[in-house]
């Protein structure tokens, strides 16, 4: 998941750069013929791409092959959460590019905050919406187009009448590849009350076949960091405090949750 979508974007990058980057003729006025008119696209110049933990490979060089293929120089900030990958990004990337070409620069949020007020020609950033925010501002200060790809909620909608193994096998899949940490992994499922236990049984025996001893799968991911896991760990306390019904899935630490939400009023 963090390796395939960076090989199969640079091969798609080089199918239809030729096209991409092809001048393209516009119309001219009547009053100005018989002059022409084209725009020819140009590189904007230096991109500073800062990327997120979740997936520290192609979220870092899926914007870094973008932008070099539009003809641009590149600098990327990794996070300090995956400080192994980082490293190996930056040795590996040095082997290829001059440091004016390409530079990687290491270090904690308060150097993750000195790169996003560079006054870079464009900023991509991948993450939260709160740190979001917080690029965008200091960007601001430099005039810096930013492009923002933040998080947001994914329910999955389990229609009356549709398949709940299908449904079930699909939802799991995209819910607990990489241990749910992915952006557009589902929050939660929006199912029919008469079909609710049907469905916990049907996620039940999908996530015990994708993952078989799911506890203890040496294959399966790990959540990032001791803050982020009891961040998840929290969500269940409040649940239980709540009044939901939390449905564990597997035996000892770590395991799937299937939740279900206690009524509430409607408005």
């Amino acid at each position: 998941m963090d390796l395939m979508p960076i090989v199969e974007g640079i091969r798609y990058l080089r199918r239809n750069l030729d096209r991409w980057v092809r001048p393209e003729p516009r119309d001219v006025g009547l009053h100005f013929r018989p002059g022409s008119n084209r725009v020819v696209y140009q590189p904007l110049g230096v991109v500073g791409i800062i990327s997120p933990w979740n997936y520290p490979v192609t979220l870092a060089l899926m914007p870094l092959a973008t932008a070099l293929a539009a003809g641009n120089r590149a600098m990327i900030k990794p996070s300090e959460m995956t400080p192994a990958t980082s490293a190996l990004l930056t040795s590996m990337l040095g082997e290829v590019f001059d440091a004016e070409q390409v530079a990687v620069v290491l270090g904690d949020a308060g150097v993750g905050a000195a790169f996003a007020s560079l006054p870079f020609d464009h900023l991509l950033f991948t993450g939260s919406t709160s740190v979001g925010r917080a690029v965008m501002r200091a960007a601001s200060e430099n005039l810096v187009p930013v492009t923002l790809e933040l998080g947001g909620k994914s329910p999955a909608v389990v229609d009356r009448g549709s398949s709940l193994k299908r449904a079930a096998r699909s939802i799991a899949w995209g819910k607990l590849g990489n241990a749910g940490q992915t952006c557009v992994a589902p929050d939660y499922a929006l199912v029919a009350d008469d079909d609710v236990e049907a469905f916990i049984t049907a996620f039940t025996a999908e996530v015990e076949m994708l993952y078989p001893g799911i506890a203890s799968n040496p294959d399966y991911a790990t959540i990032i960091s001791d803050r982020h896991h009891a961040r998840l760990t929290g969500y269940l306390d409040d649940a239980r405090a709540r009044g939901a019904r939390v449905r564990e899935i597997g035996a000892g630490t770590g395991q799937a949750r299937c939740t279900r939400e206690p009524s509430f009023p409607r408005s």
